[in-house]
């Protein structure tokens, strides 16, 4: 078991499978979309382009699939963060 998801009171912020690294919108904090914390896990595919799957909100919400995105697309829109300056602790 995931020690975040025996941790009971926070969502599940850990990476969803092996090579996902953690992105941020560029301008996640001027959208307008409420609530929306701009995080995605990602990792690049065999072409190239990036597998992307979300970053959970609340508690009990999985990682879901978010599709792929080309990589000069996402690479222009979102920047890789460190998790520990944008997720809670794991644990």
């Amino acid at each position: 078991m995931n020690a975040a998801r025996d941790a009971g009171d926070r969502p599940d912020t850990s990476p969803p499978g092996e090579g996902f690294e953690l992105y941020r919108h560029k301008n996640a904090e001027a959208t307008r979309t409420r609530g929306w914390h701009g995080l995605y896990w990602a990792r690049r595919n065999e072409a190239g382009n990036y597998e992307l799957r979300s970053v959970p909100a609340s508690l009990g919400e999985p990682s879901a699939a978010g599709g792929i995105m080309p990589r000069k697309g996402f690479e222009r829109l979102y920047d890789k963060v460190d998790p520990g300056e944008h997720l809670p602790p794991v644990g």
